[in-house]
């Protein structure tokens, strides 16, 4: 019977990396896809510590009394209540709390370098 005919290329065409990888192609395409992994997780990381955001993580080990510093002893803003009628009364409390929380908001200067600091940020 005939069988097909599969061409057999001489060594001597083909370059020796070239028939290595095309001999082991799953395996270099898993080595690759590792080294581009690795380069990632480094350029991630590198631009975790530039960047100062390793300074703010309280996550880490090294940061328990900070952690313990960073909880919050004021109780938190519960805001208007969106049950209820609406009244006179009650759009009154509602713009005596925005008030407050807008000359809040209106004290802190933008521009100064305080406005990431704790206090500004409620922390």
């Amino acid at each position: 019977m005939n069988e097909p005919e599969i061409e057999v290329r001489p060594d001597s065409q083909e370059f020796s990396p070239v028939r290595h990888i095309r001999n082991h192609q799953f395996t270099s395409m898993i080595i690759g896809v590792i080294v581009l992994s690795l380069f990632f997780v480094y350029v991630a990381l590198s631009l975790y510590r530039t960047s100062g955001a390793i300074q703010l993580d309280l996550s880490r080990p090294g940061y328990d009394q900070a952690r313990k510093e960073a909880e919050r002893s004021k109780t938190n803003f519960e805001g208007f209540s969106p049950e209820g009628e609406i009244s006179k009364k009650s759009l009154g409390v509602f713009d005596e709390l925005y008030t407050e929380k807008q000359q809040e908001a209106q004290s802190i200067d933008a521009f100064s370098g305080d406005v990431l600091s704790d206090e500004a940020l409620r922390l």
